[in-house]
C-alpha cells in the first residue's frame, strides 16, 4: 500500500498585501494627480494661475511614485535575491539611483 504524501505550501501574505496596497494606492493617487494637473492645465490656458495647486499636484505625483516604486521593489528584490551577486549589485545600484532621484525631485519643491 502506497503512503500518501502530504504537501503543504505556506505563503507570507503580509508582503503581498504591502505590494497590493502600494500598487493600488499608487495608481489611485497617480490618477488623481493626472486629473488635477489636467484641470490646472486647462485653467492655465484660460489665464488662471494657482501656484499652490501646482505644488499639491507635485506632491501627489511624488507620493504615487514612491508607492509604485515600493510595489515594484519588493518583487524585484525577491527576484534578485536568488541570482548571482552581479544581479544583486544591479538591484542595489538601481535602488540608490531611485532614492537619489526622489530626493532630487523633492528638492525642487
Amino acid at each position: 500500500m502506497a503512503n500518501k504524501k502530504k504537501t503543504t505550501t505556506t505563503t507570507t501574505s503580509s508582503n503581498y498585501d504591502i505590494v497590493k496596497f502600494c500598487a493600488f494606492w499608487g495608481l489611485v493617487i497617480a490618477a488623481i494627480a493626472a486629473v488635477v494637473s489636467f484641470i490646472l492645465a486647462l485653467l492655465g490656458k484660460c489665464g488662471v494661475e494657482w501656484n499652490l495647486l501646482g505644488r499639491v499636484v507635485g506632491i501627489c505625483n511624488t507620493i504615487s511614485q514612491i508607492a509604485l516604486i515600493i510595489a515594484a521593489l519588493i518583487p524585484a528584490y525577491r527576484y534578485s535575491r536568488g541570482k548571482a551577486t552581479v544581479w544583486q549589485a544591479f538591484f542595489w545600484v538601481a535602488v540608490i539611483f531611485i532614492v537619489l532621484g526622489l530626493v532630487g525631485i523633492n528638492l525642487a519643491f
